[in-house]
């Protein structure tokens, strides 16, 4: 029987703080041929080393452990290294300024407990809630966006701020509805110092001159309602906002102009609003484009003054006389909706009837009179007495001479005696001045009133 090869590894000794003494294998383990050698660690574990006969070479390492000790030393630890790593990652990824949607815990007096996820809590309190949000309808299982305003130093406390997360959000649509020339709207909070204050979800001013397209009188009136608004100016720095709701308003009226322009005609029936009055006439907005009426188109009557008629505001329908698409001017008429006097009045116009009549004009060759409301007539000279002197506004008793119903002209006669000729008649007026109604009102307007050549103020 051959004497078993000797491994120089048979006699070493593992490092003295790791294994304990190298001890011989089992002899029955020695006698197969194999050599073992057993190294034992301070723990209670045994590494048993295997080589092989033939190389002395290295050739497995078989372990066993301690079940009783090592496990339950080793799950402790585990499970204290879990909780250690996941307290770092969560201070790593909580940080003053991220924005989270936490869920309300707890509510109490004057704050909330949320919770920010991964077994983090934060306070929330009443004064860090936007305008817009009631602490009163907030309740647990609520959700928030919060932004993490203030991590304490000392205890890790998470102060939380709802206003400042939704002014941070509402930063970044303020800029993109800039810079893509968008219309957002938001509530009138407050008056201030030049205008008022808006919620965007922040705070943002609006001038007063930039809320309306006229003077606005009484600001506090605005307070609680909605603006629809265009960005005009931005603080990067100091995240503030200028806005501007005259700018949406007069684009819009632009745009409501182009097409209105595109669609009017003469003869047209629009509907419109009187806006304003003037000594000569009223102006009615067609929606996008203001109209003039002449005194002369508001009434068959002859009237001093618009508000005979109208009135601000007033709804009307109104027929389109004139239109220049280039000045932008248009004439209008509301006489088409009146009753027409030589319709109404038939049953007195008649030759030879003798009617109460109001002078109207006094000119040496001829007088016009109004025999009935919008209805005038012409005494020319010699049909009234001369050694008299009228003036306008004077009753007078008027006899109808001639009635022309296809041209509406009427003459008569004061003396009640008809000795002119239409063809002497025709030389003692003006052809125009003949046409009594209609055109002899605007005739009276047009030499009485200033001339208007443009509509717009």
């Amino acid at each position: 029987m051959s004497t078993p090869k000797v491994c120089a590894a048979d006699f070493k000794t593992s490092s003295a703080s790791t294994v304990g003494k190298v001890k011989p294998a089992p002899v029955a383990a020695r006698a197969s041929g194999e050599r073992f050698w057993r190294n034992e660690a301070p723990g209670g574990a045994r590494a048993v080393r295997k080589y092989d006969k033939e190389t002395c070479e290295e050739d497995s390492i078989t372990t066993t452990t301690d079940v009783t000790s090592l496990e339950a030393t080793e799950e402790l630890e585990d499970q204290l290294a879990l909780e250690q790593r996941l307290y770092e990652e969560s201070l790593k990824v909580l940080d003053e300024g991220q924005v989270l949607t936490g869920l309300i815990v707890a509510k109490y007096q004057d704050e909330l407990l949320v919770d920010i996820g991964g077994k983090s809590e934060g306070i929330l309190s009443f004064r860090e809630l936007s305008l817009a949000i009631d602490p009163k309808s907030l309740g647990v299982g609520d959700k928030l966006e919060v932004m993490i305003h203030r991590i304490d130093d000392q205890d890790g406390t998470l102060f939380l701020s709802e206003r400042r997360a939704r002014a941070l959000k509402t930063w970044e649509k303020v800029i993109q509805a800039h810079e893509s020339d968008q219309v957002i709207e938001a509530t009138v909070t407050q008056v201030v110092k030049g205008g008022v204050l808006v919620d965007l979800g922040m705070r943002g001013f609006v001038p007063a001159s930039q809320i309306r397209r006229q003077p606005v009188g009484n600001l506090d009136e605005l307070v609680g309602k909605r603006l629809r608004l265009k960005v005009i100016d931005l603080d990067h720095k100091r995240h503030r906002v200028v806005l501007s709701q005259r700018q949406v308003l007069e684009e819009e009226l632009n745009l409501k102009k182009s097409e209105l322009l595109g669609a009017l005609a003469v003869g047209q029936i629009r509907e419109g609003v009187i806006v304003r009055l003037a000594e000569f006439g009223a102006f009615v907005d067609l929606g996008g484009i203001d109209g003039l009426i002449h005194n002369s188109e508001l009434s068959y009557a002859r009237i001093k003054h618009p508000s005979e008629v109208v009135k601000v505001g007033d709804i009307v329908q109104v027929e389109v006389m004139k239109f220049d698409a280039d000045a932008k001017k248009v004439s209008l008429s509301l006489k088409h909706a009146l009753p027409d006097p030589w319709v109404e009045h038939v049953d007195k116009l008649w030759e030879g009837n003798r009617l109460g009549a109001q002078v109207v004009k006094v000119t040496p060759n001829y007088l016009l009179v109004e025999i009935v409301p919008g209805v005038l007539a012409m005494v020319p000279k010699g049909e009234f007495p001369t050694d008299k002197q009228y003036s306008p506004g004077e009753d007078v008793e008027v006899t109808l001479l001639t009635i022309n119903n296809g041209t509406r002209r009427i003459t008569g006669s004061i003396q009640h005696v008809a000795d002119i000729s239409p063809e002497e008649l025709a030389t003692i007026a003006p052809e125009e001045e003949l046409v009594i109604g209609v055109d002899a009102l605007a005739v009276l307007a047009a030499v009485e009133e200033p001339a208007v050549d443009s509509i717009e103020e």
